[in-house]
């Protein structure tokens, strides 16, 4: 998502058919953030505030051997969300 300093972004994530790692994160003007990690995630929600303009997101990643499907319900102060599919 693209954000403004200060912007608000609630989310939903959840994942079919496994586990996956993540990374929550920002970066923009030279700047970069983690807001949050985790390992064997199933999903979950929760809500983050951009602590500078840039572009503010996760990255995935699937460790087991089935497919698995992620989806991200997502609503705040973002200028645009980019679909990485």
């Amino acid at each position: 998502m693209v954000m403004e300093e200060g912007g608000v972004a609630d989310y939903q994530m959840i994942v079919e058919g496994g586990r996956v790692n993540f990374d929550l994160h920002g970066h923009g003007g030279g700047q970069s953030v983690t807001y949050e990690r985790g390992r064997g995630s199933e999903g979950g929600a929760g809500s983050f505030t951009a602590e500078f303009a840039g572009e503010h997101g996760w990255f995935w990643r699937n460790r087991d051997s089935n497919a698995v499907t992620v989806t991200v319900r997502v609503r705040g102060d973002n200028s645009e969300f980019r679909d990485a599919s």
